[in-house]
């Protein structure tokens, strides 16, 4: 009788979670704030952004649901090339890394629930014997790989 009424008293306090329920969320808006280079300003990097951040959410088993309560919205901050270049008589080496940062807010019902930023990169390292300069530009293996390290690094600061 005493753990039959202590069995309904425990359970009354810890609200029970369907065993099928699912975590939802809902992508709800990426911004481009990155002020100089070729990518400032760029609608397409916010659209290419933002089915990263759903890709990686679907990877981690969440549900995107425009309906959700749980709402992700992002902010490109800074995204470049940093390149380091070394040349001894003919032979080069050229070390390139493209460097993202990105905010993300995460609400519930409008209201913030925590607020994260992440810094990731990619690199790629080439040699030769002959000099060559491509002056900067993003190799898109490069761009890919660091945008999905900062998404995952953004949605597990977010949601941990």
């Amino acid at each position: 009788m005493i753990s039959t009424i202590l069995g309904i008293v425990m359970s009354s306090m810890f609200p029970i979670m369907p065993l099928n329920a699912e975590k939802t969320i809902f992508v709800e808006k990426v911004e481009n704030k990155v002020m100089i280079g070729t990518l400032a300003g760029d609608r397409n990097l916010e659209f290419g952004v933002k089915n990263v951040l759903e890709e990686a959410l679907l990877d981690l088993d969440y549900d995107l649901n425009p309906e959700s309560p749980l709402k992700l919205k992002v902010e490109i901050i800074y995204l470049d090339v940093l390149t380091t270049k070394k040349n001894v008589s003919v032979f080069h080496k050229n070390d390139e890394a493209v460097v993202i940062r990105m905010r993300g807010v995460l609400t519930n019902n409008g209201k913030k629930v925590k607020e994260a930023v992440v810094e990731e990169s990619s690199s790629e390292i080439s040699m030769s014997t002959l000099i060559i300069d491509n002056g900067g530009k993003f190799n898109q293996t490069s761009l890919s790989n660091a945008l999905k390290k900062a998404s995952i690094a953004l949605i597990t600061k977010l949601t941990d």
